[in-house]
């Protein structure tokens, strides 16, 4: 492919960055500026609520009813694949390699008729965001990129259809469900609570190559031009080009890397220290590319839910970092760079290409330190000093959280328990329930508790006590 053609993209819409940020050297800070002279104090995940109030009960009723049709066309065989249950396990069954037997969960679109997968992807879109060359659109192109990689060498494991669809618990405008949609180079999880979006990450989105023109029209109209993930890379490029040869020393990372860090198997484990440069040293200007360089990946969410996630990650540029390793130009393999904020974590890294060798390809997650799946798992397991352990993340889940008067908590065990014993204390250190119990769940009832924080303390057989904030609304 001509080398031209693969810089065009980037170099398009880099100039149109160029063009805007012309205009954007205010004489005072803009609203969103983070102004302190040095790094804040980072936050910890009691700081942050999960998302609640951004896209409306009306608007998540249009993906329920989506999800209720589709579920309608199927078999009841088809049924049982579809809706799997929703726990700790369930949630991560995702990846960004091509679909084998065990990577991922749910129905496979060639395994359905065409008036199945239609109603399947209706959801998908319901739930996605509506901008050009993000959202359903970008999702859309790299299921073409896929059919792309099957006709040039690939072969079956690759395709438009190699792609799965799953609800994890029930769609509905009450309780906790999850929509996960992905396949090659795709994840896509977005969880919901009493009709609310809690949760629009773990997103993974890569694509080989980085365009190209469609053959077929099993996805888009053949003869369409796609160069998916162009959006992210020239945001991250405009990010870097807009600092000086010593604000780019400072944001430079030592090591090199081959993929992402927090890619299927990061659940959890985000670095307790940020590196690299921090925003709240930039201009108005630089602040204005690094809020920037976000929006492509937190516009793939439905558009109120991407408008919310973007107003409360520019809130939080006094917290946030920027960092990068390789040339910074994201034309050689290793380049690489890094969004980290008290809440938002982007990643975006090139490797070889796999399919088309001679050239790379993108690897690319979004994650929330306090959101991922709602936050209802990883993103909010404490220890009893309030930090975050992977061992709390591994062995009970408890949801939905935040919970609302008259709800149930559920209690899941990540495996059955002979005797186990949980206990609820409010914000003063006092046990206001307490229950031993055996199997793998239980229910707590929370009638008669005020709001405000509780941490809920588990202990399953002889293992140690591990403990989780549970907030009461």
């Amino acid at each position: 492919m001509n080398k031209f053609l693969l810089a065009a993209p980037l170099a398009l819409a880099v100039s149109a960055y160029d063009w805007a940020t012309s205009f954007f050297e205010p004489a005072a800070p803009l609203s969103y500026t983070a102004t302190a002279a040095a790094p804040a104090a980072p936050a910890t995940l009691s700081t942050f609520k999960s998302l609640k109030g951004t896209q409306s009960t009306a608007a998540v009723s249009d993906v329920v009813n989506a999800a209720n049709a589709f579920i309608a066309s199927l078999s009841a065989t088809q049924q049982a694949t579809l809706l799997q249950a929703y726990n700790s396990t369930t949630v991560t069954k995702w990846s960004n390699l091509p679909v084998n037997s065990t990577n991922r969960i749910g129905l496979r679109l060639d395994a359905l008729t065409a008036a199945q997968q239609a109603l399947a992807l209706a959801v998908v879109q319901a739930a996605t965001g509506t901008v050009s060359g993000d959202g359903f659109n970008e999702i859309q192109q790299l299921r073409a990129a896929d059919d792309n990689l099957a006709a040039n060498g690939g072969g079956g494991g690759y395709g438009s259809g190699v792609y799965l669809i799953a609800f994890l618990g029930t769609p509905s405008l009450t309780g906790t469900w999850q929509l996960q949609f992905g396949g090659h180079h795709l994840a896509t999880n977005i969880t919901y609570g009493n009709g609310q979006v809690t949760g629009a990450t773990p997103k993974f989105e890569g694509t080989e190559p980085l365009n190209f023109t469609t053959a077929n029209s099993n996805v888009l109209p053949a003869g369409t031009v796609c160069a998916p993930l162009s959006n992210e890379g020239a945001a991250m490029l405009a990010m870097l080009n807009g600092l000086t040869a010593a604000q780019k020393t400072t944001a430079r990372l030592s090591q090199s890397f081959g993929d992402v860090v927090l890619g299927p198997n990061g659940n959890g484990q985000f670095p307790a220290t940020k590196v690299g440069l921090a925003v709240n040293t930039l201009t108005a200007a630089q602040q204005a590319l690094v809020v920037e360089a976000m929006r492509p990946w937190v516009q793939d969410s439905d558009d109120a839910t991407a408008a919310s996630l973007m107003t409360k990650y520019t809130n939080e540029l006094a917290g946030t970092y920027i960092a990068y390793s390789g040339t910074g130009n994201f034309t050689t393999s290793g380049d690489y760079a890094r969004i980290d904020g008290p809440t938002v974590w982007i990643e975006f890294v090139c490797q070889n290409g796999v399919i088309y060798s001679s050239q790379i390809h993108y690897h690319t997650v979004w994650r929330d330190h306090a959101r991922d799946y709602g936050g209802n798992f990883y993103g909010t397991y404490t220890n009893v000093l309030g930090t975050k352990t992977a061992a709390a993340a591994q062995a009970f889940s408890a949801y939905p959280n935040p919970l609302i008067g008259g709800q149930l908590l559920q209690v899941q065990l990540a495996s059955p328990a002979t005797a186990a014993t949980y206990t609820l204390r409010n914000s003063l250190g006092q046990a206001v329930r307490t229950a031993s119990f055996r199997g793998q769940a239980t229910e707590v009832s929370i009638t008669g508790l005020a709001a405000g924080l509780y941490t809920l303390s588990v202990q399953a057989d002889a293992n140690p006590v591990v403990t989780q904030r549970v907030t009461l609304e």
